[in-house]
């Protein structure tokens, strides 16, 4: 985590957990397969990150893959700055399995703390991925 000191801890810890908890229940059906995965984990970076608005998934495992959700009642009209999507490289082992893309919308680039909680979930993908390889 970025921030310093133990107020910077409290703050991210709670929405850590959930964020480790949901994860875990959505690795644990991820029988259904990878694009079905990546959807749910699509839909929950959406659910668990209030700025996006949007969220997207690329990966290749063996084959190309894409997932997106939307936030309910997303507002698309003002697209975010190129600048302002936050874009995570899921890399594993020395390479790109993929990426996160996270779209605040009309809304101008995502807090300290939800950037922290997407790169938590990058590394839980990436990991995730590493395993749906091997």
């Amino acid at each position: 985590m970025t921030g310093t000191g133990p107020e910077a801890a409290s703050v991210a810890a709670p929405a850590l957990v959930v964020l480790c908890h949901e994860y875990a229940a959505l690795a644990g059906f991820a029988v259904a397969g990878v694009a079905e995965f990546l959807a749910d984990a699509a839909a929950l970076a959406v659910r668990l990150l209030p700025t996006a608005q949007s969220a997207r998934i690329r990966v290749r495992v063996p084959e190309v893959v894409t997932a997106i959700a939307d936030a309910p009642g997303a507002d698309h009209s003002g697209r975010a700055a190129p600048s302002d999507v936050l874009a995570i490289p899921l890399v594993g082992g020395g390479d790109l399995a993929g990426v996160l893309e996270l779209d605040p919308g009309a809304r101008h680039g995502f807090p300290a703390d939800e950037r922290e909680l997407a790169e938590v979930l990058a590394v839980l993908l990436t990991l995730s991925l590493g395993n749906a390889a091997a």
